[in-house]
This record gives C-alpha cells, structure tokens and sequence, in this order.
C-alpha cells in the first residue's frame, strides 16, 4: 500500500505532483528517490558540492536542502513543483538554487541523476557533469529495473571507469559511477533533423522525436491551411519548433508564438527560428505575457511522460488553448486515432472535425 509521504533522515516528507494528477496510483517520489537518498548517507555531504538532475517533482532537491544542492531544471512544470514543495515544508525559496541544462558548469563533489527515458538526455547529464567532476567525485545514477537496458551502461562506460550497480530495492537500482575517464569524445549538444521539407533542424537531446520528423507531425504539416500576412499563430508544445519553422518558411510576415515546458525543448527551437516575428515561452501552461488571441494553434500534444502514458497533459493543454482561440480561429491538433481526442475536444469547442487521417494518426480541426 502507498504512503503518501516519503521518509527521509527521520522526516516524513509529504509532496505533490505539479501539475497534479487525478491517478491516485502517481506520485511525486518513488524507489528511486529513496535509494538514492539512503546510498548518500555512506558519504560526508558537509561542504560538499551536490548536483541533481532529473528530479522532477524535486523529492530529492527538498530532502537534501540542508546541503544547498544544485538542481538542474528542465522542465517549467518542475521548478514549479519544487517551489511548491518547499513551501509546504517551509523551506526558504533562497535555499533553491538551480540551473538549466545549458549551464551546468558547476564544480561538482557528489551527482545524483534519476536517468530518463531518453538515452541521448542521459549521455548529454553525463558528458556535462564529467566537465565539471573532480577525479574523487561520484555519481549516483537511479532507475527502475523494468527500464533497464544495456545502452544505459554503455553511456556511463562512456564517461566514466568504475560503473557498478547496486543490489535492487523495491525494484529500484543504482549506477555508482566513479573514476571519470581522462579523455571523452567531444560532441556537440546538439544534432540535426533529417526532413524533406528543405529545413535545417537543430536539436538538443531529450526532446520529442530525436532523429527525424515523427510521422504525425508530416500528416499535420500536410493539413494546415493557407496562412496570411496578418495571422497571429501559436505552435503549443511546440518541441524542436519545427511546425513553427514550416510555417514561417511558408509566411515571413506572421506572428509566431511558441511554448513548450521543456527547456530543452524551446532551446532547440531557438535555434530554427529567427526572432523576428517570434515569440518564445517556457511554460507549461497558457499563462504568457500577451494579449494576443490566436488565428491558428497547431499542437502534437505528448501522451507520454518520462515511463508513464498520460492525457492529462493534453487535456490541459486543450483547454487552454481554447482561452486564447480567436472566435473565427482555428485550432488543429494530429494525435494518435486510439486515444479518440474528439470525444474530449466536443466538450469544449462548437465544431470538431477529423480534417486528415491515416492507419495511425488522425487531424482534428477544433473551432468555437
């Protein structure tokens, strides 16, 4: 049976997701969280620089506040989430401090990394923190075993000469990393996209469809209407911006706004997108400085999070769009056809149509 707190150096630490959920079954700490916290407590933490990465509900930054970590943050949902859980523990903001993942070049005594899905993220944390480690510093690295897989240690071979792992514990395991190689490939952080849609496409890791353009991204490219001199467009969960670029390369002259949570995510497209005429947000909701309403929003929202599947995310992002519809706008989404969205999206607008479809994926053109 769940507990709805996490028990860490004699305190019960009570903590919520951000957003929150309804799935009572979610958390904000799991197995991983709590086998990191008890492997840190073979080593002096006094006086010691400690980095964390991935925390995403900040379970880890909140237990260890004592120590003043260093929080990498990835995610506007997640610094939210911190802040949220240090006020419920009276925790002062001014202990938070953080970094995004573009900057971490802190000197770096202990790393504690709860490793995400994404193969390419965890290579871009390691390669990072190995610019910044001392040669008698270590890395605690938390997963699931069901996630498990062999490419998660060919990484941190990669980095680093002693990788061990430790003994599971409530299916949680450890990466203890030590020893950090002399030498490491030089890479670049970012990559590019391959496409025929004659764009070059620029794009850090961890953010949606790593190494080419997904293909319901295509079936909504192919579906969007003809775009004018005047419009004002939002590309809502925008990833590597590449809605955003298709359509500017289509219109110079249109105002584009995008936002998209991850930080990773809004980087990348700065890099595909000229300022002019565009608008960039780091924000998991619609709570941006405009008082513009929207001609058209494009949106490929995520059903996944991390390991979990989810709509929640997308059902949020539904709705918040529909505040920032122009009453003659148009808001067009692509989705997979199982998840069955126009159920959800009649609730809320006054025509919904199926406008694209294949065997996998369907686009819905939403209006009020």
């Amino acid at each position: 049976m769940h507990t709805n707190y996490m028990e860490f150096n004699q305190k019960k630490w009570e903590l919520e997701r951000y957003p929150k959920t309804k799935n009572r079954s979610l958390r904000a700490w799991s197995a991983i969280d709590e086998l990191i916290l008890a492997e840190t407590e073979k080593y002096n933490k006094e006086s010691k620089k400690i980095t964390i990465l991935h925390d995403t509900y900040g379970a880890l930054t909140c237990a260890l506040n004592e120590y003043k970590p260093t929080s990498v943050i990835y995610l506007n949902s997640q610094l939210k989430a911190i802040k949220k859980n240090f006020e419920t523990h009276k925790i002062p903001i001014e202990n938070l401090i953080w970094l995004d993942p573009l900057k971490l070049n802190t000197p770096i005594d202990m790393g504690l990394i709860k490793v995400p899905k994404s193969i390419a993220l965890f290579d871009f944390y390691l390669r990072n923190i190995h610019q910044s480690i001392k040669a008698e510093s270590i890395v605690l690295c938390g997963f699931m075993t069901r996630n498990f897989t062999e490419n998660m240690i060919a990484v941190a071979n990669r980095y680093f000469e002693d990788v061990t792992q430790s003994l599971a514990k409530k299916k949680a395991r450890l990466f203890i990393l030590k020893q950090p190689r002399k030498e490491v490939e030089n890479r670049l952080s970012f990559h590019e996209i391959k496409n025929d849609l004659g764009l070059i496409i620029k794009q850090y890791p961890g953010v949606f469809s790593d190494n080419k353009i997904d293909f319901g991204t295509q079936l909504l490219l192919e579906s969007i209407p003809k775009i004018n001199d005047n419009d004002t467009i939002m590309d809502l969960a925008c990833g590597n911006g590449i809605i955003a670029a298709y359509l500017r390369k289509q219109n110079t002259k249109c105002n584009i706004h995008l936002v998209d949570d991850n930080f990773l995510a809004i980087s990348s497209a700065k890099l595909n997108l000229s300022k002019e005429n565009t608008y960039f947000y780091w924000k998991n909701d619609l709570n941006i400085k405009t008082n513009e309403l929207f001609d058209l929003i494009t949106c490929n929202p995520p059903f996944h999070f991390e390991f979990e599947n989810t709509i929640e995310i997308a059902l949020s992002l539904f709705a918040n769009a529909k505040k920032y519809l122009k009453n003659n706008g148009i808001f067009i989404i692509v989705a997979n056809r199982h998840l069955n969205y126009s159920t959800h999206l009649v609730k809320l607008f006054g025509t919904v149509k199926i406008i694209n479809h294949n065997d996998k994926y369907e686009v819905i053109s939403c209006s009020i």
